[in-house]
């Protein structure tokens, strides 16, 4: 059973949060922020660990605001020349990561990684450090099922590495739960915890979507549709915009917005103006607080390859959003059923009818809200994280 948060509050630790430093626009890294400030809710001390590269700037000074933050000269593994074997050979910055880990006296290390060959020079720092130490590591797929050049190889390597972690491997959903023990080939060193997010107040949520919908100029009764990533390849920016064409063939006045920005925004604005969508879809670029934006949209549009638990997706479930996603992630995302969630066929338009009724929208809403706050409240995830370190400092 899950101690309460009073009683976990009881037991104050120093837990060492580390990035393996990839960017402070993730959801991987984004997770250290929700997680770290209800640590520190619950009267724990969350101490960040990151890379002094400049993309990690904004994440360190969210963090400051609730915790300590330590920023050294590490290179994350995607900026090595030969990256995951590189990185797992170099046991020079494992050495000195461990004992800078070491001089920061933690009850436990708790190492973030975005996949799994990310960051094997901090496996072996936990290693090294000999501190109780956990792992979460959000993407699962192996790098032959990403196509990736070496596949086999550079999966060897890796599962070789996470073998020798000194402590759990934390799965962030149940699909990756499975895809991360058949990896491994061994259940007993990997469990999970199902990613959270912080549960907005619906009275915020109505005077947000007033305002908010007035300063952008959507009219109370027009349809909204939102979508929140990196602009790359494995989010499917240009999926999201097909999908935009064809609400917009059915419904002329919708409008959408894409909040976040990266390497395909070239791409992106080619599409809107050979599809003449400009009217229709808009990008917001990066913001801190995505929660205006989800309070006055009518529906979230996810359009992801693969996914671990997209911390995107559970925030719009929390902010009471129907959610329309590609066949592909009903598939993966076992929390996704016809109570919360439509897939978009492009051969098909049943969906697109049940999206256009608000009857059924406002349905779908209470669906999606009330499995936001039973399944995935960052309360939830941190109490059982806290009993994981507890299990990891008895050890």
């Amino acid at each position: 059973m899950v101690e309460s948060a009073a009683a976990i509050a009881l037991k104050s630790m120093r837990v060492l949060l580390v990035s393996s430093s990839s960017g402070s626009h993730g959801g991987g890294e984004l997770f250290l922020i929700s997680l770290g400030q209800c640590l520190s809710e619950l009267g724990h001390q969350p101490i960040l660990w990151a890379a002094d590269h400049p993309r990690m700037d904004e994440l360190c000074e969210r963090f400051r605001s609730f915790g300590e933050v330590h920023r050294r000269p590490y290179r994350n593994t995607y900026d090595r020349k030969f990256r995951t074997i590189a990185a797992a050979a170099d046991l020079s910055t494992a050495s000195k990561a461990a004992a800078d880990w070491r001089s920061l006296k933690p009850d436990v290390v708790h190492l973030n990684k975005q996949n799994l060959e990310d960051a094997m020079d901090l496996v072996w720092a936990a290693r090294f450090a000999r501190l109780p130490a956990i792992a979460s590591i959000h993407v699962t797929q192996d790098a032959r099922y990403l196509r990736a050049r070496f596949g086999a190889l550079r999966d060897a390597l890796t599962r070789s590495v996470l073998c020798r972690f000194p402590g759990k491997l934390v799965a962030v959903g149940r699909s990756r739960l499975t895809d991360l023990r058949a990896f491994l080939g061994q259940e007993d060193s990997v469990v999970m915890v199902e990613n959270g997010v912080p549960i907005p107040p619906e009275g915020v949520l109505r005077t947000l979507r007033a305002s908010v919908r007035e300063r952008l100029g959507v009219r109370p009764d027009q349809l909204f549709g939102l979508g929140v990533g990196r602009l790359v390849k494995q989010k499917r920016p240009l999926a999201f915009l097909d999908i935009a064409k064809k609400i917009v063939s059915r419904e002329p006045s919708a409008v959408f917005y894409w909040v976040g920005d990266g390497l395909l925004r070239a791409d992106w604005n080619r599409v809107i103006a050979e599809n003449k969508l400009e009217d229709h879809v808009k990008l917001a670029g990066w913001c801190q607080s995505v929660l205006e934006f989800y309070a006055a949209a009518d529906f979230f549009l996810h359009t992801a390859e693969f996914e671990g638990l997209p911390l995107a997706l559970l925030e719009a479930l929390a902010a009471g959003l129907p959610v329309v996603v590609t066949p592909n992630l009903t598939r993966d995302l076992d929390f996704l059923d016809n109570d919360n969630a439509l897939s978009a066929d492009l051969e098909k338009t049943d969906w697109i009818d049940a999206l256009l009724d608000s009857d059924d929208r406002a349905k779908r809403s209470k669906f999606t809200r009330a499995l936001a706050t039973d399944r995935f409240s960052v309360e939830r995830m941190t109490i059982e994280y806290v009993a994981l370190y507890e299990r990891a400092r008895a050890r």
